[in-house]
Formats: structure tokens, sequence, C-alpha cells
């Protein structure tokens, strides 16, 4: 694996399981065989980041079954994005832990060095500008959220996304408006976007133009004086930035950035590769 060789040329010890390479249909292999791969690296007390190698689907068919006490007790730094979004939540709920999205190990090296970087600890506080405004505002909270599907997939669920109170931050891949719609709606009319404090929307490449699902969440939160930026270089497109979810940050359309509240110092991670929605599945 290639961008296992690229993380260890940057001094990490990787390790991963030879059957990380399973197939059972559509998934790397059965759910049991990836929750018991994914319990024995949040078990594993010199495991220090578990980084997702790839997405598709799979990630909400194992969280019933994952080892949480243990995560809990010695938080990991975990990172991915896409299909992740649903492990990222369910760490950060259940745990109250700081979570990474963040590129895949089989994703480009640039932004792969970016997260390496990120999980050593940032050497100045991290802020990410060059927002566009859409709604004036500037607000400091928690950030949480990530891909579209993932969110309205939880609805109903043991896995819900909790948005009250927090920035949300979502992206989404390759769906039709009419789509984006229909999933915007199921969170409007599940409450998810009642109680935001604002709204974060990053990339929505092959959804038949951004501008079109821009207009569809403005329109769900029409009416609420909150701040809504476009143009969060994170998601499925070209340029997938690193962060935090689980931290405070302030979202300040007047200077068009989003900055974070200091999260570190946490131990220097090693890293261990595992599977995650863009191909086979942890």
């Amino acid at each position: 694996m290639r961008g296992a060789e690229f993380i260890a040329g940057k001094g990490f010890r990787v390790t991963y399981r030879e059957d990380i390479f399973s197939r059972s249909g559509y998934l790397a292999g059965t759910d049991e065989r990836r929750a018991e791969e994914l319990n024995c690296y949040l078990r594993d007390p010199e495991v220090r980041a578990i980084l997702l190698a790839r997405g598709g689907y799979g990630c909400s068919r194992i969280l019933k079954t994952l080892d949480t006490t243990a995560f809990c007790r010695k938080p990991k730094l975990v990172a991915g994005y896409s299909d992740a979004t649903a492990l990222l939540l369910y760490l950060q709920q259940r745990c109250g832990a700081v979570v990474f999205n963040g590129p895949f190990v089989t994703d480009g090296q640039r932004e792969l060095s970016r997260l390496l970087r990120l999980l050593q600890g940032p050497q100045r506080p991290l802020v990410i500008s060059g927002l566009r405004p859409l709604s004036a505002g500037r607000v400091r909270a928690p950030l949480t959220g990530g891909n579209l599907s993932l969110l309205t997939h939880s609805i109903g669920t043991p896995f819900e996304i909790e948005a009250r109170g927090r920035i949300l931050f979502v992206e989404e891949v390759n769906e039709a408006p009419y789509r984006i719609d229909r999933m915007v709606r199921q969170l409007a009319l599940a409450g998810v976007f009642r109680g935001i404090r604002g709204l974060l929307i990053g990339g929505f490449s092959g959804c038949g133009g951004g501008k079109k699902a821009e207009g569809i969440l403005l329109e769900a939160v029409e009416g609420r004086k909150i701040p809504v930026a476009a143009g969060f270089p994170a998601g499925h497109g070209r340029v997938n930035r690193s962060f935090p979810l689980g931290v405070t940050a302030t979202l300040d359309t007047a200077a068009r950035s989003l900055a974070f509240a200091p999260f570190f110092p946490v131990p220097t991670p090693r890293a261990k590769a595992g599977k995650s929605r863009r191909g086979r599945t942890h």
C-alpha cells in the first residue's frame, strides 16, 4: 500500500492487518472481521492514531459492536471522511472525543502530509480562510458534521447527529440536486437545523453545481439569524483540508474564516491503517 509506505517514510511506525484486503460482497470483509480489526486498534495501548484507508460504505454496520469503553478510557486520534462520518460522529458524541476530518490513506500525498502535520500538533493556531459569506455573523461554538448522506442516515438511530448549539459542517459528492433537497428536508423535519449556531458548507462536487446545494441549505435555515459560509475546502473535491471535529471554533463571515481553539497537546501519534465511501470500506 503506497499510502502506508508514504506515512512510514515520514517516520511513523505503520501497521495494518493482512485481511484488510478481504472482500465480502461490496464490503472489505464481513462485519465481524471489520469490527474485530477496529476493536483491536481501539484496545491497543500502543496505538496513537487510526487512519482510515478508504471509503465506500459500511461503518454504520459495525458501530454497535465497537469497544467504546476502551476508546473513552484511552482515546486515539481517528481521521477520515465520507463514510467515516458515521464513525467520527459516534466517537465524538459517545466519548466526547476530538476526531479529524481528513484524507484517506489512499488519497493524494499532499493532503495526507497536511493531516500528518496536524496530528502531531499544529505549530500555530489553525485558521482556515477564504470562505464565502452567505449570511453574515460571527459565532463561537463546537464544530460537528460531515457527509450529508451519512448525517441524514443517522436520523432515527442511536447514532443520530447532535447539532444543537454547534456549528454544522456538511459536504457531499455525486448527488443530484433533488436528492440533496430530499436529504436536507429530512434533516430539517427532524429538527437538526433548529438549534445550530452556524452553517459551514464544504464541497458539493458532482452535485449539479455547488450553488444549487447552497441555495437548498440556505432555504433550510431561512429566518434564522446564524452565520452561513460556503467555500470551505473540505470534502470529496480536489482539496480536502484536515481539521478537528468536536473542537470549539469561531466562524466569522466578516473575516471569511474559521478559527479553531487549541486542541492539543496530545502524544505524537503512531499511525494504524484501517478501512472506512469511495470503494471498499472499514
